[in-house]
This record gives structure tokens, C-alpha cells and sequence, in this order.
């Protein structure tokens, strides 16, 4: 999924790229993906709750800033997936952690 959108924006077509992003939110977000779109990092963490759904959310949140021309809010995005790769690292941590004392 994301190299095929990695592949069309390369390709030089964004309109088919960003449909494409919104299929795959759509797709492993469901029902959740705009309201994950809307809330803080922390937030949409603790919604998702497993490690592979965060880190899959800050794939398409990295692909999402690669596309958006706005240079502001292309950094805003990437901030985000900065925030959710250390909050599926915490997780991955604590999980780790539990299974050992147990």
C-alpha cells in the first residue's frame, strides 16, 4: 500500500497518491481514521493501544506529509509521527517489561 503511494507521487500523480491514502486510512483505521486524524498524539495512541496499529498509523501519517505541499503543515505531520513512533516504542517497552515479570 505505501510504496504503491510512494509510487504514484513519485510518478507525478498526486491526485491518484492521495486517493489512495485516504482507501488505506479508510482501510486499517475504519470508522476511527478521522477522529485519529483530529486528536493529539498521545490521544490517537492510546485509542489505537497496540504497538503495530500506531506504528501503521505513523506510516500514513509519514506518506500523508510526504504528499502535503503546505511546508507548515507538512512539519506539523511529521512531528506527529515522530510523537507516535515514540509512543509505539514506549509500548513495545512496557510490553516487554510485563512479560518478563511475569
Amino acid at each position: 500500500m505505501l510504496a504503491r503511494m510512494a509510487g504514484l507521487r513519485l510518478g507525478g500523480d498526486i491526485d491518484e497518491a492521495r486517493a489512495e491514502l485516504e482507501r488505506a486510512y479508510s482501510l486499517l483505521l475504519g470508522s476511527q481514521g478521522a477522529l485519529l486524524r483530529q486528536v493529539d498524539s498521545a490521544t490517537a495512541a492510546r485509542l489505537l493501544g497496540s504497538r503495530d496499529r500506531i506504528a501503521a498509523f505513523a506510516d500514513l501519517l509519514d506518506e500523508e506529509a510526504e504528499q502535503e505541499a503546505d511546508e507548515a503543515r507538512r512539519a506539523a505531520l511529521r512531528g506527529r509521527v515522530r510523537e507516535l513512533r515514540i509512543a509505539a516504542e514506549r509500548l513495545a517497552v512496557n510490553g516487554d517489561r510485563e512479560r518478563r515479570s511475569n
